[in-house]
């Protein structure tokens, strides 16, 4: 069980820099000459906070001295027993993110043995692709409302049962027209669960490990993208595109049975008064010691917070809340503007116009999809060891390279040669993406906004992912036959150029950190 659970007398030291701080590397340890002149005690490295008009400065604070015995064979058992129920939590809850990769990965493959059935122009191509993607922006924005309202759990129950609904009516879809009304329709379930699974694992989650659980849905997004790949490349000599769509069911069915056994969230049922029921929850995630300490915690951060309770406008006056939100929407622009989508939308048609045949083409995307897996595990080990940031400026750096290298292979004359190498780079250009972008961008959003606007922002920028999302996959088919696949990929470079900036200068890290912690540091 992560240490971070443990009571006051054998808690790890938090990490000795700010939460905020932008530019700061990840810690490696105390600085040997930040050390109480007086006292000798060992200090935190001064936080900082990039706001609108100037560096905000916060004094050193005294870390407090750790002395951790070693562990019992009690206590060891008490651990790996926590540690079953939270992983049990979050990879039930992480079907939502599974189902969210199946949906938008699997129109990839069906879009090939789509487009001649209903003989649809690529208009129509880009309306069926992003219909699922207004849905979803529609889900992002009632879904934070639902889980204040109804709870985190019943909430993803609901969308458990709209991904088993869509999924059977877009199979049975008779023409474009009712194909594009039951995705929109799955796509409010898609954006639902987008906003709500980061929101309830961070809630259920220990701080030390909260990234590499949050984390977990990233991995259960690609998971569900390359199952979606595998599925398609099965059903590819077949031509069955109504089987690959039904196929999401089978997850669906899954994580609505599963949600019916989990609790919701502690934070979710003490703002419902019901005490009681957060207390068994904490007393499966954490140790006994720390069970009333961390109610007290969160009632004293409820507290405060509705003490505070102000609408959004109200919040952004203060120049550290509102230095986060613009990097929250920066980050949310930014995952869906350097193109990744139109690699998973898009792939079996660009390769095929590239050279390769229609069934070399949907099979070859499950290397597209293990690419993601890889760049995701990898991407969940270094955040809660390196830092948020790091991971960032290695993968945008790599996606630039990929992207340049692609718009070059798409100049050259098509064959099968070119085909694999242009599908080589988009392998590691998804890797890279799901390192740099993917992993951080969800995690930072559910962790960085402050608690009384957390729903709030939150809600506003995965909307703004889910429109983005839509903006691109409606305009790319289009445009790519107008301008070429070749300048797209030239612009999404650009564009990764820009955010490699962007994320160096705004983005804040947060390893190591509670979120109460975060939200004091953003008000204060």
């Amino acid at each position: 069980m992560p240490d971070s659970s443990r009571g006051s007398a054998d808690r790890e030291p938090r990490p000795h820099r700010s939460v905020l701080d932008p530019s700061a590397p990840p810690p490696t340890g105390l600085d040997p000459g930040l050390i109480g002149s007086d006292t000798g005690t060992p200090v935190r490295v001064p936080n900082t906070v990039v706001d609108d008009a100037r560096r905000v400065v916060v004094s050193p604070v005294t870390e407090p001295p750790v002395d951790t015995p070693p562990d019992s064979s009690e206590r060891v058992a008490m651990r790996a027993a926590i540690k079953r129920f939270v992983l049990t939590v979050v990879v039930i809850a992480a079907l939502g993110g599974a189902l969210f990769g199946y949906d938008t990965g699997v129109i990839s493959g069906v879009l090939v043995y789509l487009t001649p059935d209903f003989a649809l122009s690529q208009a129509q191509v880009g309306v069926i692709t992003s219909s699922l993607l207004i849905g979803a922006a529609i889900g992002s924005i009632t879904g934070g409302w639902m889980a204040d309202r109804w709870g985190r759990r019943m909430t993803l129950l609901f969308a458990g049962v709209l991904f088993f609904v869509g999924a059977i009516a877009q199979a049975l879809a008779p023409d474009a027209t009712t194909m594009i009304i039951t995705r929109l329709v799955l796509g409010v379930a898609v954006g639902t669960a987008s906003l709500v699974v980061p929101m309830y694992v961070s809630e259920i989650s220990p701080p030390t490990y909260r990234g590499r659980l949050v984390s977990m849905n990233s991995l259960m997004i690609a998971g569900g993208q390359l199952l979606a790949y595998i599925v398609n490349a099965l059903l590819a000599p077949t031509g069955n595109w109504r089987l690959m769509l039904a196929m999401a069911a089978v997850p669906a069915a899954a994580l609505v049975i599963g949600m019916y056994f989990m609790p919701d969230s502690p934070r979710w049922y003490l703002k419902q008064g019901r005490d009681g029921a957060a207390k068994k929850v904490l007393e499966q995630s954490y140790y006994p010691e720390n069970v009333e300490p961390t109610i007290a915690e969160i009632k004293q951060s409820e507290a405060a917070d509705a003490a505070v309770k102000a609408s959004l406008s109200d919040q952004l006056h203060k120049p550290k809340v509102r230095a986060l939100f613009y990097t929250g929407v920066g980050l949310a622009l930014i995952q869906q503007f350097v193109g990744v989508n139109t690699v998973i939308y898009y792939a079996p048609s660009t390769l095929t116009r590239a050279g390769m045949g229609d069934s070399a083409a949907v099979t070859s995307s499950i290397g597209i999809g293990i690419g993601a897996v890889i760049g995701v595990i990898l991407g969940m080990g270094l955040v809660d060891k390196i830092g948020r940031r790091p991971p960032m400026f290695i993968g945008l750096a790599v996606m630039i390279a990929a992207l340049v290298g692609m718009a070059l292979i798409e100049r050259l004359t098509q064959s099968t040669a070119t085909g694999y190498v242009l599908l080589a780079l988009m392998i590691v250009y998804v890797c890279a993406f799901q390192l740099g972008v993917g992993v951080p961008t969800w995690l930072l959003i559910s962790e960085i906004f402050p608690a009384p606007i957390r729903a709030t922002a939150m809600s506003i920028c995965t909307f703004l992912i889910w429109m983005g999302n839509f903006v691109v996959s409606l305009v790319f088919p289009p445009l790519g036959e107008l301008w070429g696949a070749s300048t797209m990929f030239f612009i999404f470079a650009v564009v990764s150029a820009l955010a490699l900036v962007f994320c160096y200068r705004r983005v804040p890290e947060t390893m190591g950190e509670s979120l109460d912690d975060i939200t004091n540091e953003a008000e204060s």
